[in-house]
Order: C-alpha cells, then structure tokens, then sequence
C-alpha cells in the first residue's frame, strides 16, 4: 500500500515536469551552463566539479571511488543511512527473475520458489559491499561480484565471511573493474546486473560494452539508476544529500544521472536489446519500494543480448 508520500511524489512530478518544458522553451538550460561554466556549481547537485584524473584508465575515476568509501562504515546498518539499500530488493530481485522467466532462462513456475536461480550464473557489475549479490545468491545463483573499490570488496568479503557464511559456496568478490574482468570472462554469464553503478560513472559506454562482453548469447543485462529528469534531481540529490543529510552531499550529480533512452541507444550498438524498462517508486515513510508506470525518477531496464 502506497502512502500519502506517494501523492506528493506525484504533484513534484507534474510540477517538475511542466518546468522542464518552461526551461526547454525559454533555453534557461543554456542560461545554467553558462552560469555553472563562470561561477562553478551555481545550481546545487548540477555538476561534478571535483578533480579528475588526467587520463583515467576506466569508467570510474579514483575521486568517485573515494567519495563512496565513505560509506563503508554504515553499508550494512539496515537503519542506518543505507537504509533504503536494504528494502531495494523488493524491485530489484524481482527484476532479476520475472526478467530470466520472461527469456525462458528460469520457468515462470519457479518465480516464487526459494530457490528460483539455481544453476543461474550471475556477475553484479558494482557490487558495492555485497547487499544484492547476497539477495541473488540466496535465491540459489552463484554470483560474482566485481567492484573496483577494494574497501567496498573488503566490506563485502567480511560481512560475507561472518554474517553470511552459508553463501561461501556460491558467491565470491574480486576488486576488479567489469572492464578488466570481461578480458578473461567473456560470454560466461547467464545474466549481469549492473545496479546504482550508472549514476557514478563518467563514461557510460566502457561499462555497458563489457558487461554485453560478459554475457552468453541470449543472457540478460538488468540495469538500475537514476533518470536524467528534475523530479530524480530533487528526489536523489536534494532531499537525501542538502535537506534530511543522511548521505554525503556530492554522493549524486544530475549530470551522471542518464535516460532508458539513452542507456538503450547504447546497448544496442553492441546487439543488445531493450526488452523491459520499469518504473521504481521509493516510500520514504515506510522504507519500501514498488514497482510504478512511470520511468521519471528511476528504473530497471533488462535488455537481452542477440
């Protein structure tokens, strides 16, 4: 059951909206670029203006990496800041199996088994510190995690280790980038998920190219992020970083966040196609999260390589 919340996301929606068709007539856009281009971050949350690398080597710079190790500390306290990493996998798993039913991978008559992914193989792309590749694992597939923050993938291996032991024999973690990981593992998995990885990567395309790589003819790419759109700004940026500050400010940038649109355009220069793209809303009075119609703020999208 959707809360009150849920209305006003609705009413931010619209108005959001009608806002951006005001900016795109009026080109204040170009107004915003050019003020951000003199002043620096003019508009809260706009642009990553921190240092980069002269010549990164990959998709993820070594300032993001930084930043997000921060976050080591409360990955895993399911009431802590993270919170909300914890319920994900009310939209997320389910994205993962309805998506590997629907390819005929799994049989629909296995969805609500305990151990609907058996004999799945599964690479997350952006593991983090382990919280979704334990939910897919414990539904019976092996998983492994990649992830270049080796802070993060010490998290994960720890918590792996001594909360999680039972796992041991179907998930492992290497500190590695998809990138470097597709160079030895190309064409073995039956489905990656590459999920809050895109809204914290420069370039989109090394990332998506690999994870395509990685996958077996007729295997499954599930992606999860942001929208490019004033509602997710406000939403992701906004509330959680500049008003209620239970993440870093500097966590998100409304210039990373990317379109179904554009992530589809990519995927299928590499023969991979969109099948499904779906609407994810998140009830901050409850901590839950459901799947809706609208794509706005963010999303799942499966695409299934040819």
């Amino acid at each position: 059951m959707l809360s009150p919340y849920y209305g006003l996301y609705l009413v931010l929606g619209l108005v959001f909206r009608v806002t951006e068709v005001i900016i795109g007539l009026l080109k204040l856009d170009l107004v915003a670029r050019a003020l951000e281009a003199k002043f620096g971050n003019f508009i809260i949350g706009l642009n990553d203006s921190r240092p980069k690398e002269d010549a990164p080597t990959d998709s993820v710079s070594k300032t993001e990496l930084d930043h997000l190790a921060k976050m080591v500390t409360f990955w895993w306290n399911k009431n802590g800041p993270a919170k909300m990493l914890h319920t994900f996998y009310q939209v997320r798993v389910p994205l993962v199996v309805e998506g590997l039913a629907e390819t005929g991978r799994i049989s629909k008559a296995d969805i609500s088994k305990p151990d609907s992914l058996k004999g799945v193989r599964i690479l997350e792309a952006g593991c983090g510190g382990g919280v979704l590749a334990e939910d897919l694992a414990r539904l019976g597939a092996y998983v492994v995690g990649v992830d270049p923050g080796t802070q993060m993938i010490d998290l994960a291996k720890r918590h792996l280790e001594t909360d999680s032991a039972d796992l041991k024999d179907r998930l492992e973690y290497h500190a590695i980038t998809v990138e470097e990981h597709a160079k030895k593992f190309a064409g073995t998995y039956d489905a990656i998920v590459c999920s809050e990885v895109m809204e914290h990567v420069d370039e989109k395309v090394p990332i998506l190219e690999a994870c395509v790589r990685c996958l077996k003819p007729g295997g499954s790419l599930f992606v999860t992020t942001e929208n490019q759109t004033m509602l997710a700004w406000f939403v992701f940026i906004i509330i959680p970083e500049y008003i209620l500050k239970f993440i870093p400010k500097g966590t998100h940038f409304y210039e990373k966040f990317v379109s179904p649109g554009q992530i589809s355009k990519i995927l299928d220069q590499y023969q991979c196609k969109t099948k499904r793209v779906r609407g994810f809303f998140y009830d901050r009075m409850f901590n839950s999260w459901s799947f809706i119609e609208s794509d706005e703020c963010n999303y799942g999208l499966h695409a299934v390589k040819k």
